[in-house]
């Protein structure tokens, strides 16, 4: 008889202790289901960027890093997103624009050597690439200063990233104003026939 009874007290207790232990897990199943899935979702899913879209493709263009307190080079390269079905233009736009926002813009800078500087044409013949800019210019043609050997060389590199260039002519206004067009100061045209 005494184990019919404990038997009974037991039913008795968990009976008591069944309804309001289920009702609670009910109401904070939802919240529970909630959170893991939330949390699923920001660990499990690597998050896109809205320039990570189908038809984009992977770029890199390059900064001047200002103050730079160590030796080497001062021309750090960025990511970007552009149209992959022809990304030397939107490449090109993108460096001219300069670094965002996000970026350090105390210690990163644009290569643009000219406030009024445009990227005009983009033409690719064979393996060569030409790229014409065009500037307002008054009476002093050549803007003398190695701000245009660093925004060549950051044009150079930036087309020459794709494997179907091998050699890039940068001009602006027609004109060759870096390098020889510079140590000569006076305008050198660029090549008609390339």
């Amino acid at each position: 008889m005494k184990v019919n009874r404990r038997s009974n007290e037991l039913r008795t207790i968990t009976a008591k202790i069944r309804p309001s232990t289920y009702r609670g897990v009910k109401r904070s199943c939802p919240v529970i289901v909630f959170v893991l899935l939330t949390a699923l979702f920001v660990f499990a899913v690597p998050l896109k960027t809205s320039a990570q879209t189908e038809g984009t493709r992977k770029v890199t263009v390059y900064f001047w890093e200002m103050n730079r307190d160590t030796e080497g080079d001062d021309l750090v390269p960025f990511v970007r997103y552009v149209d992959a079905k022809a990304p030397l233009r939107p490449t090109l736009e993108a460096l001219l624009a300069g670094p965002t926002k996000e970026e350090d813009l105390e210690k990163f800078t644009t290569v643009r050597y000219d406030d009024d500087l445009k990227l005009d044409k983009v033409e690719i013949r064979g393996r060569t690439a030409r790229i014409d800019f065009t500037r307002d210019v008054g009476g002093d043609t050549n803007p003398g200063d190695l701000l245009t050997l660093r925004f060549e060389d950051a044009v150079i590199r930036t087309a020459k990233q794709f494997p179907n260039i091998e050699k890039v002519i940068v001009c602006v206004n027609g004109l060759n104003e870096f390098g020889i067009g510079m140590v000569e100061d006076r305008p050198k045209p660029c090549p008609k026939k390339w």
